[in-house]
């Protein structure tokens, strides 16, 4: 063990915590810490790289979205210890419904889809609400070879229960690391994407049965007319990652389909949408 590690700490808006929380995981960190009303990084490695990343990355995110918000973070060394083994002791397996998420280390449990994510990718695994309630609505919705799409699948776990359920999915992030941790997943898991490219929603030429977007409102609402577009006539929209705040925004967008149902947990809402024409 090498005497010194380094932490890493930043601090952003709550709605926008995801994006950059699936940047960090597809960059292969070993270990993070949600506190102090922010986010811990720590590697043996220098972290200045990382840091440049999480900083380009915000600065894109307000070109992209045309705004500025809240981001700040910070680089310190510290003395060792042995905080993968101590992260590894506080990450829980988490059973949602048929669904139990686990790690390599953790045992899989009997009668249930288990899926296998390790602690670099915990956020990406049911344990933040707005994952949570899209996978309990992924698994009340998805059937057999039904024809699924993932929009910005980072760490791939919607992509896999779907996969799991007897799904055929594809998936899209503008993310290559994402991209890269998907597969990686999928492999760790043993299910096989029917498509997976790097891009957005408005690549695919197909429709779908089932549409998932798990992302934050803003970049929901640039999407609208593109999620829209993949439905089959009869097909569903699942969104998620919306806050609290951003409901009436959302549902007055995406008022021209039926709300069959939604759920809040926490600060954060998940809804299902049908599309009843082919318009």
């Amino acid at each position: 063990m090498q005497k010194y590690y380094y932490e890493l700490f930043f601090q952003t808006d709550k709605e926008y915590i995801n994006l950059f929380l699936d940047l960090i995981f597809s960059l292969g960190i070993d270990a993070i810490e949600e506190k102090d009303n922010g986010i811990y990084i720590r590697s043996e490695e220098e972290l200045e790289l990382v840091h440049l990343a999480l900083e380009n990355f915000h600065k894109k995110l307000c070109e992209i979205l045309q705004l500025e918000f809240y981001f700040c973070s910070t680089i310190s060394k510290k003395e060792n210890k042995d905080w993968i083994e101590e992260y590894k002791k506080g990450i829980k397996a988490l059973s949602i419904d048929n669904i139990h998420i686990h790690t390599t280390w953790q045992k899989p449990i009997n009668n249930k889809i288990n899926i296998v994510i390790d602690p670099a990718l915990a956020f990406g695994s049911g344990h933040h609400e707005s994952t949570y309630t899209c996978i309990e609505f992924i698994q009340k919705y998805t059937k057999k070879s039904a024809y699924c799409l993932d929009v910005g699948c980072g760490s791939g776990i919607l992509s896999i229960i779907m996969a799991k359920m007897g799904a055929i999915v594809q998936a899209c992030d503008t993310d290559e690391l994402a991209i890269h941790a998907s597969q990686e997943n999928a492999k760790l898991n043993n299910v096989i994407f029917d498509k997976i490219w790097i891009g957005s929603v408005n690549q695919s030429l197909q429709k779908y049965d089932i549409v998932v977007a798990n992302i934050i409102a803003d970049v929901l609402i640039i999407l609208e007319k593109d999620l829209k577009e993949k439905m089959k006539k009869g097909g569903l929209l699942i969104l998620s990652g919306i806050l609290r705040k951003y409901e009436e925004r959302i549902k007055n967008k995406f008022k021209d389909l039926t709300l069959l149902e939604y759920k809040n947990k926490g600060e954060w809402l998940s809804l299902v949408y049908k599309k009843e024409n082919d318009e």
